[in-house]
């Protein structure tokens, strides 16, 4: 049964960090996170090529639960995507934002658990999807004050 909820988690579960951010029906912080996520998803394909750390399975595939999308676990784009969804609700949204957070989490856990990452992965996958979250926010706000101030 903990086989099927981690699959679950595993395949399905950014399912509740992306439905937080549409449930804040702020095309803001829709804009913000789909921004985030796309950048996220490019840094941490590029990361994984450029340090071609090997996932677990390919090691020790006697604990390896499920079949990778790809050979290299280094940052997790599991971790970077959810936490960069939950990061992009939790500035704006807490409640949300918490529920998205609590997401990430368990998905984190479940890509351990399914002997597809180390925790280190999981670790740079989640510093990484916060700070391009972040990163993204601020930039946005940024652009947002410039542009009001040239309207003046």
């Amino acid at each position: 049964m903990l086989d099927s909820a981690m699959h679950w988690l595993s395949n399905w579960g950014v399912i509740v960090p992306i439905a937080c951010v549409l449930l804040t029906r702020d095309k803001k912080i829709i804009f913000r996170g789909l921004i985030a996520v796309i950048l996220t998803f490019f840094i941490t394909d590029v990361l994984k090529m450029v340090i071609a750390r090997p996932r677990p399975n390919l090691t020790d595939s006697s604990w390896f639960l499920s079949t990778p999308a790809d050979v290299y676990s280094f940052p997790s784009k599991h971790a970077s995507t959810a936490f960069s969804l939950a990061t992009s609700v939790i500035l704006h949204r807490k409640v949300l934002g918490w529920i998205a957070a609590i997401f990430a989490v368990l998905i984190a856990v479940s890509r351990i658990y399914l002997g597809a990452h180390y925790w280190s992965d999981i670790l740079a996958g989640a510093v990484l999807g916060i700070l391009i979250s972040f990163a993204t926010d601020k930039a946005a706000n940024y652009f947002e004050r410039s542009r009001k101030k040239k309207k003046r």
